[in-house]
């Protein structure tokens, strides 16, 4: 992730994003839980269910912002399709650098999964972020034995990844992501015996995350006999990969994606 454009990213267009973020929330008819899972300020996550909320549902969404920045308040339209196929959304938040690094932080995301999985019998579990959050995403869905660890009787069947940067060796400065090679979800090999459905969005002229991040990871993904599709935006931004929640591109792409029988593949 290329930190000097990613100022500039945030200065000039993030208020006008972060502004339809609120209008599109405002529309919402959902109920939000404030779910603590840590004693530090960041360890909650914002759990949104809506009127249809069916039992055995859950979707994990993972915020962007580099790592650094962002909430999970602002990203909750993205639970919508979801929501109407009666999920039960979680969007963790989590400690950030300089207070913790990629291992804190993923150390975090584990805490969270672990405070939402209940008695329940999980009939359907899905994965999904952009940018920052992509990746997080990409490597809790390539790690089943996380979940199992954390208390879930299922994996994830599903991850929807938005603009991830999911070659972290791709990314520069690379002496800054050089010691998190164990969270480079191109690295880690895709399990044989858990194959799952994959939804990649990215724009061909993101100046933040190269679309080679994503074309790299499904051809990796396909490769692997994984089923996965890449939806690439021409002339496409960083933001216009989550631009599907307020009804822009992608929306109709991400709506096929989870389906009317969303869940198992």
């Amino acid at each position: 992730m290329e930190f000097r454009r990613s100022l500039l990213l945030n200065a000039v267009t993030l208020p006008a994003y972060w502004k339809e973020c609120r209008l599109a929330r405002g529309k919402m008819t959902v109920s939000e839980e404030h779910l603590n899972y840590g004693k530090d300020r960041r360890q909650y996550a914002i759990v949104v269910r809506g009127a249809g909320c069916r039992p055995g549902r859950y979707a994990f969404y993972f915020h962007g912002g580099a790592w650094t920045f962002g909430r999970p308040e602002t990203f909750v339209p993205a639970a919508g399709p979801w929501l109407e196929q009666g999920y039960t959304v979680v969007l963790p938040s989590y400690r950030r650098p300089p207070v913790v690094g990629m291992h804190g932080i993923v150390a975090d995301c584990r805490a969270a999964i672990a405070a939402v999985a209940g008695p329940e019998t999980t009939t359907h579990l899905h994965v999904g972020g952009i940018s920052a959050g992509a990746h997080l995403a990409a490597l809790l869905a390539l790690r089943p034995t996380w979940w199992h660890a954390a208390g879930w009787a299922i994996a994830p069947q599903k991850a929807l990844l938005c603009a991830g940067p999911l070659v972290l060796a791709d990314l520069k400065p690379r002496a800054i992501f050089r010691p998190y090679a164990a969270y480079d979800p191109f690295g880690i090999p895709v399990g044989v015996a858990h194959r799952m459905q994959w939804q990649l969005l990215h724009g061909t002229d993101d100046a933040l995350v190269s679309h080679e991040h994503s074309r790299k990871f499904y051809d990796k993904l396909t490769a692997a006999g994984q089923v996965a599709n890449l939806m690439t935006l021409p002339g496409g931004t960083h933001l216009d990969s989550g631009r599907w929640m307020f009804g822009g591109v992608g929306e109709q792409t991400v709506r096929d994606f989870l389906g009317a029988a969303a869940g198992a593949v």
